[in-house]
């Protein structure tokens, strides 16, 4: 018995540690005029921590350029409980099409494409700065917390052709100058996490990696195994019984 009750703690184990892929919106002409936020929790050295957090509420503003233009507002607050420098934010085409151009006004007017951010994120394809020196994955600006700074501006997605939607996903800032350091590190990132779209837009639910997805099946194959070689218990009486 304790053996199958550590093979369905483990299971159990794997079921809570899903870590859901990041969601996406999808915004089109039904969607002028909505909000949606992104709350930003730090990666530090490979530990998730809530001393590095970041909030951002974007507006969809509407469709130009014959339907190739996304435009955006955006307030960005550097909200962390520890020392902190917000360099640049970014995220992902997730829908088909192609970049054409990026541009951007107010406290992140510079635009970087493809750029690289640190703690597994990888490659990003549309990104904010404050300066223009320096990049994405670090620089020598940015909003700073205690006190909180807020930042605000605009952006403007040009596609190469006009398209009736478009969504983005992987919402990630990077984070420098943390103080004290995190897990011995004292730069890293805010994975985002999309909430409150308006009037009914898309906001995708989140759907486990493939790989916890495979840790979570296999422990709950492992459960049914051990409670069939015992036999003549049904489950449910068994996992009752635990």
């Amino acid at each position: 018995m304790n053996s199958i009750r550590l093979i369905f703690a483990a299971a159990l184990a794997a079921l809570g540690a899903m870590s859901p892929a990041m969601s996406a919106v999808t915004l089109s002409a039904a969607n002028v005029g909505d909000q949606f936020n992104v709350n930003y929790t730090g990666l530090v050295g490979g530990v998730s921590t809530t001393n590095v957090t970041a909030f951002q509420s974007l507006t969809f503003a509407g469709i130009t350029g014959g339907g190739t233009t996304y435009n955006f507002n955006y307030t960005l607050t550097n909200n962390s409980i520890y020392d902190s420098r917000l360099s640049s934010f970014a995220f992902n085409l997730a829908s088909a099409g192609t970049i054409s151009s990026i541009s951007a006004t107010g406290s992140y007017p510079y635009a970087d494409q493809n750029a690289n951010y640190p703690e597994g994120i990888g490659n990003v394809e549309i990104c904010f700065t404050e300066v223009s020196n320096g990049g994405c994955t670090g620089n020598g600006a940015g909003l700073t917390s205690n006190p909180d700074q807020v930042g605000t501006g605009t952006f403007a997605l040009t596609l190469t052709q006009a398209m009736a939607s478009i969504s983005l996903d992987d919402f990630a800032v990077r984070f420098q100058a943390i103080n004290p350091t995190v897990n011995g590190s004292s730069s890293g990132v805010g994975v985002g996490a999309l909430t409150d779209l308006g009037n009914g837009g898309g906001v995708v639910s989140a759907a486990p990696e493939p790989m916890t997805w495979a840790m979570m099946i296999g422990g709950f194959m492992l459960v049914g195994g051990a409670l069939r070689r015992r036999g003549g218990v049904p489950t449910v009486a068994r996992l009752q019984a635990l």
